[in-house]
């Protein structure tokens, strides 16, 4: 998916799953959990040709505070800025905007994509409890908290773990929540008026008036609220073989429209006549199926896993996931990883309007048919029993259809689909104390 801006990375289910290969030092023996302390800290750098760039440095504390009973804290930081798509088509003539505060304006060159410039920052805080109820049965509780300037975010989770089969099955059962508010810069623009962008401004304060087009909503903010279950079993095969299955299922609903999302209005020879503020609908229904298999050679392991989506959004996407892991000796390893995924459309995108006015639309490309191309390598080094570090390089291309059979007029001569390109560079470091 395109980061518009990065808060969307993190819209994933937040139910807590079983681990693959984990092994719970306490069921090892006797553990002196009054001394040890698992410090994990890690720094990504993303960036996007010409688009988005972000600094993300991450530090996250695990305690052992009982037999079993762990408390983990994480914390994280986005530094982000750079362009995004504005949501408009691109036109054979220059095409002027205004910025979102309605204090700046922004001209975007003939035959290039319209993008926006912002700049931004995310801080958030989890809190990770895993409780042992017994023998066979754990527990598993989060609380999170996120707050950039137009956004914040509150959630909670909780799951059961029971072993069963002799230890050789897990099954896996959670529920989450997550309360979110958005509170747009420049106000909420009432979804599906005219910006108003075919007037030209005479100076910064009819720019406001143009950026409102007479449709602000006076509001400022609103609420989205997501809900999520899960199931799930996770099964020992053979001694070398492990394998999870978990399906979710997830409902969205509120303000689930991008306030600084437009669209543009063409006539049926494709030009240009007015620009609208998006509208999606008040309500998504997501499922999830996603299997796993994980494999271990006398030393090398091998993941591979299938992740089938779809909602009443009409997105239906696939992603394939694998990971090979290549020990290289007894303190290095080397892991290559390739990922592809692919999406259909959601039923409400459109590159532009053309007619009459539908009930939702949305220009967002990344509710576009797309496809992407993941190929990443991580190399690891454990300095010794309690502290290794790494350093992982990604790089993903991501393409779609940039001259749809529907497109009309001149819009047939632009390129409505913008390749992009993305490479992200990640150095960890983990110890125990």
């Amino acid at each position: 998916m395109q980061l518009t801006p990065p808060r969307r990375i993190r819209d994933s289910l937040t139910v807590a799953t079983c681990s693959l290969l984990s092994i719970d030092a306490a069921h090892a023996g006797y553990f002196d959990y009054e001394s040890l302390w698992n410090i994990d800290t890690a720094v990504l750098l993303y960036s996007e040709q010409n688009r988005v760039d972000v600094v993300e440095p991450v530090l996250q504390i695990k305690k052992e505070i009982g037999e079993g009973e762990f408390l983990t804290v994480k914390f994280v930081y986005d530094a982000m800025s750079g362009a995004t798509p504005n949501g408009a088509a691109p036109s054979s003539t220059s095409q002027v905007f205004t910025s979102p505060s309605g204090e700046s304006r922004y001209t975007t060159a003939a035959h290039a994509l319209p993008l926006v410039a912002f700049t931004d920052a995310r801080a958030a805080v989890s809190v990770d409890w895993e409780l042992p109820l017994s023998r066979t049965l754990r527990s598993q509780y989060n609380a999170n908290f996120s707050r950039e300037t137009d956004y914040s975010s509150m959630g909670a989770s909780a799951s059961l773990l029971w072993d069963v089969n002799s230890k050789l099955t897990t099954l896996t059962a959670g529920v989450a929540a997550n309360l979110d508010q958005v509170k747009p810069t420049g106000g909420l623009p009432t979804e599906l008026s005219s910006v108003g962008m075919n007037v030209v401004p005479v100076n910064n304060v009819n720019a406001r008036k143009i950026e409102d087009g007479g449709g602000s909503s006076g509001g400022g903010s609103k609420t989205k609220n997501a809900y999520d279950l899960l199931v799930g079993v996770t099964q020992v095969l053979t001694r070398r073989t492990l394998m999870q299955l978990n399906y979710s299922y997830g409902k969205s609903s509120g303000y689930l429209t991008d306030p600084y999302k437009i669209v543009s209005v063409v006539n049926t020879s494709g030009v240009t006549q007015d620009y609208l503020h998006e509208k999606r609908p008040g309500t998504r229904t997501r499922n999830t199926l996603y299997w796993k298999t994980v494999y271990h050679l006398p030393e090398d392991v091998v993941h591979v896993s299938y992740r089938y989506y779809w909602d009443d959004w009409d997105i239906k996407s696939s992603t394939v996931d694998l990971t090979y892991r290549l020990q290289l000796g007894t303190h290095f390893y080397l892991e290559p990883h390739y990922r592809y995924y692919t999406q259909t459309a959601a039923n409400f995108f459109t590159h532009a309007i053309v007619g009459n006015v539908p009930a939702f639309a949305s220009a967002d490309l990344r509710l576009a048919a797309l496809q992407s191309n993941t190929l990443g390598l991580r190399f690891a080094h454990q300095l010794d029993t309690d502290s290794s570090w790494g350093l992982g390089v990604d790089y993903m291309h991501q393409t779609g259809d940039a001259h749809p059979a529907n497109a009309v007029g001149a819009l047939k001569n632009e390129a409505l689909f913008s390749d992009l390109k993305t490479m992200s560079v990640t150095a960890d470091f983990s110890m125990k104390f």
